[in-house]
């Protein structure tokens, strides 16, 4: 029988506005997003997590419109600050309903367990309203969101997009590099997602993949490899030319493997780490119950 992902599995106790959930010796208050002051408190995020310019901002103006799509913007408080949200679309893509997950910033103090609540919960909201999928977009060089994706959540990626909002975008998080996205596919109904999401999973650690090869254009492997460097935010701090040197590799590989017809399906290496790895599978097919 397939398992059901709803809030109360997740640990989300029901409150007469939203949610609780105890997470890192707090307990924080989840709720839906649709007062002015609740969403200009995303603003103050969007600045100081991603850096983003006044012209990028994602305002309360163009959010308090999201649930009117399907969508939703959630937020976690700790008393009466916002200290995470995360942000969600919805729409028909070949005539399918599909939430497009679209922003999501978490303080950094309530970084190690708040951004999987937040995108768990989306999940659990998204399939009550409908939603089987969901997609979004991320930088394919930062670690902590590939072990997130493909580790957490059990999501998946075939797809490479060079430049999404040009490199002039959040020049205070990226260092003006250009702004690829991969998109990341999260079919909510599949068993792989459900168990990540109500049992948990362990990462991979960075030596599960050694026996991988590096993927190289024409692979006849089944599984190949493709390396990032464990902190890019450092890495472009101590080396831009590095870390445009990463941009420009691992994109050629992504896009090359993605047209022979790989998939992202997991991430091997801990935080700290000097590198991580993505791991590819051909042909890979997600089973739906």
């Amino acid at each position: 029988m397939a398992e059901h992902i709803t809030t109360a599995a997740l640990g989300f106790e029901t409150t007469p506005g939203g949610w609780h959930r105890p997470l890192g010796g707090r307990v924080l208050d989840f709720r839906r997003l649709r007062s002015r002051p609740d969403l200009e408190q995303t603003e103050r995020l969007q600045r100081e997590v991603f850096g983003v310019s006044e012209r990028d901002l994602a305002s309360f103006s163009l959010l308090v419109v999201v649930h009117k799509t399907g969508g939703e913007v959630l937020g976690a408080f700790d008393g009466t600050r916002l200290v995470g949200f995360i942000s969600g679309y919805g729409g028909y893509v070949t005539g399918r309903p599909l939430l497009v997950s679209d922003f999501m910033a978490v303080e950094p103090a309530y970084r190690g367990g708040l951004g999987l609540a937040l995108k768990t919960l989306q999940g659990a909201v998204a399939l009550a309203a409908g939603f089987e999928n969901a997609i979004w977009t991320v930088d394919p060089l930062r670690a902590a969101n590939a072990r997130l994706n493909f580790e957490r959540l059990g999501a998946h990626c075939h797809h490479y997009t060079r430049d999404v909002y040009g490199s002039d975008f959040a020049e205070g998080l990226y260092g003006g590099l250009p702004s690829d996205r991969l998109t990341i596919s999260w079919p909510l109904t599949s068993p792989r997602v459900a168990q990540r999401l109500l049992h948990g999973h362990s990462p991979l650690p960075i030596d599960a993949l050694t026996g991988i090869p590096d993927y190289a254009p024409g692979a006849q492997s089944g599984d190949a490899r493709v390396a990032i460097p464990g902190e890019i935010d450092a890495l472009l701090a101590a080396d831009p030319s590095a870390a445009s040197a990463a941009r420009n590799r691992v994109r050629e590989q992504l896009e090359a493997a993605f047209a022979d017809g790989y998939t992202i399906t997991a991430f091997a290496g801990a935080p700290g780490e000097l590198m991580g790895y993505y791991l590819l599978e051909r042909d890979f097919i997600v089973v739906s119950p």
